[in-house]
């Protein structure tokens, strides 16, 4: 018996869990329409933060009454139309596409990109390439020229050739006459995404396939690899090179910083001091030689190895040579990498920018047409290639100029058809003079947009059904901004623009907003102390303040005597605070700017309510609460809310 009712409480547990967690339950309706329980407490956990969304029943009670005021007021709103409201609308739509975007992406692929950008950053490769250039909008002949030359030049060095010096002589790449191809050490985010992606993939010692980028067609291979880095913040101290330098003259530069190294070696001269002396990096030497904390491959190479080769903070170098003259380079900072949760945004947005965000949108765009059923007409696009004229390199085609049959389409999914039609009108809007291309190579560049557009326009009309989190935000936005119009029409605007009645609550509230005791004064401000003085007799003999500043200002055209006059309670100005509250002068007091002051009180104002304009900001505020409580109670009147108190019970956690 006892283990047939643990049993059944048991049950009964699993049946109540069950039914709290049916996010499909109305809770309540606003005039009949339904509101979930999915819905409420998706709002009542989003706008219930640090851990106030404890389901106790006075926290559900107290946001279900606002949500309800919420569904009030959208339902008044959508009663008065101010959905059709064409700013609104515009608004709207634009959040929709912003919002989008965000899921208009395969965001397994982008986070996949993410994560392989920074495992990429945690390592430093070493490579030499061979370019073989070629237009990414070049004709098949010469793309297949470019392939064909890359490949030979592969098989040679295969065969046992030396890549540098093959590199010397056939590379397009100019550095490559000094350098042997070889372009030191870099990391990711440094180079076109092709060309990283070929770097990272090949081992040390071993020759990539030929990669395709936007210059051409690429050998690569990688000479070593290492650790990263971090970055370094330094100072250097620079004596150029003069333009041209002889030799004569490249010695006269390093005896010099020989001398400036001298002076830092004995203590002579501080860094600072010899950056502002001697350095001619103009750029730096106001910042006392400091230059922007950088990486692996952002400064020539022999800077930066001499730079990472400093061992602590402090530590100043031995001359360096580049290309640019002689250098000094004091470090003062060095970091390592930072974890990926502290660059992941970082990244995200580099990911986004970079090139290789096209392989997220490759990838949804493959999912997209398998999911729809994407076909085409391979017959049909050749047809309308075959009508199109010179116009379209010349950018003035236009739709009508193809006469195709209307059912001639040239693809479909999702049960639609996109004919020759749609493309020409897409041709005629996006089309642009172009001579970078053949006819033929422009037709397939802007089919493939129109495709893409196609499929991405349908993705995005899909995701309120596909994605709960991205219809909850839209409706939720949409919600917002209609209560938002509606409110300032019926309180916000309203109570400013309602003179009559702001006066009238006024009136009949004026007792709220009351002045306390406050002091009536004359605050005297002097150049001088016998200025002060002079002031303060006149004061006593109840001269108005005009008088005393007519008199004493008179003899100088720089004001020697200001007046402050004013009313003020308690903790309104602390030097009224200080005085003692009667009719009377005060002594005179020495100021920290070297003035003198003195006050007059007048007279002591007993309380009294302030009028409309004292007290306006407060007055407005209130009028604006008034409004609102009114109008939701006209709101329950209209449109009746009934509340389900099994669901909203079911939610209580006890």
């Amino acid at each position: 018996m006892k283990k047939l009712l643990a049993l059944s409480f048991g049950t009964i547990s699993l049946l109540a869990q069950a039914q709290k967690a049916d996010k499909s339950a109305v809770i309540f309706t606003v005039a009949s329409q339904p509101v979930t329980v999915g819905e409420f407490e998706y709002v009542y956990t989003k706008n219930n933060i640090n851990n106030q969304a404890n389901y106790s029943e006075q926290s559900l009670n107290d946001y279900l009454k606002l949500y309800e005021n919420f569904r009030l007021k959208v339902k008044e709103a959508e009663a008065l139309h101010l959905d059709t409201i064409s700013t609104l609308k515009t608004e709207l739509d634009g959040y929709r596409k912003q919002l989008a975007k965000n899921y208009l992406t395969d965001r397994e692929i982008s986070d996949q990109l993410i994560q392989e950008a920074y495992d990429r950053s945690l390592k430093e490769v070493r490579a030499a390439h061979i370019l073989v250039k070629c237009d990414e909008n070049a004709n098949p002949a010469d793309t297949l020229a470019a392939y064909k030359k890359i490949t030979d030049i592969r098989k040679r060095i295969l065969k046992g050739e030396d890549f540098g010096k093959l590199a010397q002589e056939l590379s397009d790449d100019p550095s490559a006459k000094q350098n042997k191809g070889d372009i030191g050490y870099f990391t990711v985010f440094q180079t076109v995404y092709p060309f990283e992606s070929a770097v990272y993939t090949t081992k040390p010692g071993e020759l990539s396939m030929p990669v395709r980028t936007m210059y051409g067609y690429h050998l690569v291979k990688v000479i070593a690899d290492r650790a990263a880095q971090g970055e370094v913040h330094v100072a250097h101290i620079l004596r150029k090179f003069p333009e041209n330098a002889t030799e004569a003259q490249k010695v006269e530069t390093r005896r010099f910083i020989d001398s400036i190294n001298a002076l830092l070696t004995n203590g002579k001269i501080s860094f600072d001091d010899a950056v502002t002396a001697f350095s001619e990096d103009r750029t730096s030497k106001s910042k006392n030689g400091e230059l922007p904390w950088f990486g692996t491959g952002r400064m020539v190479p022999e800077f930066e190895a001499a730079a990472f080769a400093l061992k602590a903070d402090g530590a100043v170098s031995s001359p360096v040579q580049t290309a640019y003259g002689w250098h000094i380079i004091k470090r003062l900072e060095r970091k390592s990498l930072p974890s990926f949760s502290e660059v992941k945004n970082e990244y995200k947005k580099k990911v986004e920018r970079d090139a290789r965000s096209q392989v997220a949108k490759t990838k949804l765009l493959e999912r997209i047409k398998k999911e729809y059923n994407f076909q085409e007409s391979v017959a049909n696009r050749k047809t309308f290639y075959a009508i199109v004229d010179s116009s379209l390199e010349r950018g003035l085609f236009k739709a009508d100029s193809i006469k195709m049959p209307l059912n001639n389409y040239l693809f479909s999914f999702a049960g639609i058809n996109f004919g020759s039609k749609d493309f020409a009108q897409f041709i005629e809007k996006y089309g642009r003079r172009r001579s970078d291309k053949s006819k033929e190579g422009l037709l397939n560049e802007y089919y493939d947009n129109f495709v893409t557009q196609k499929c991405m326009e349908y993705e995005e009309s899909q995701l309120d059904k596909k994605k709960p989190e991205f219809a909850s935000l839209l409706k939720e936005y949409r919600d917002g901004i209609l209560l938002f119009e509606l409110t300032d029409r019926k309180v916000w605007g309203y109570a400013l623009k309602d003179t009559a009645g702001l006066e009238k609550f006024h009136e009949a509230n004026k007792t709220k907003y009351m002045w306390g005791e406050r002091a009536d004064v004359e605050i005297f401000n002097c150049s001088d102390k016998k200025i002060a003085e002079a002031a303060r007799k006149m004061a006593l003999k109840n001269k108005s303040a005009g008088d005393i500043q007519l008199k004493l200002n008179l003899t100088n055209a720089q004001s020697k005597v200001s007046v402050i006059n004013g009313k003020y309670e308690k903790g309104q100005y602390d030097v009224v605070d200080k005085i003692e509250w009667k009719p009377g002068t005060t002594a005179v007091v020495a100021l920290n700017d070297s003035s003198y002051q003195f006050i007059r009180v007048k007279a002591i104002a007993q309380p009294e309510p302030k009028s409309l304009k004292e007290a306006k900001g407060f007055v407005v505020s209130d009028y604006q609460e008034y409004l609102e409580k009114k109008w939701l109670a006209e709101l329950r009147e209209r449109y009746p809310i009934a509340l389900n108190k099994d669901v909203f019970n079911s939610l209580i956690k006890k």
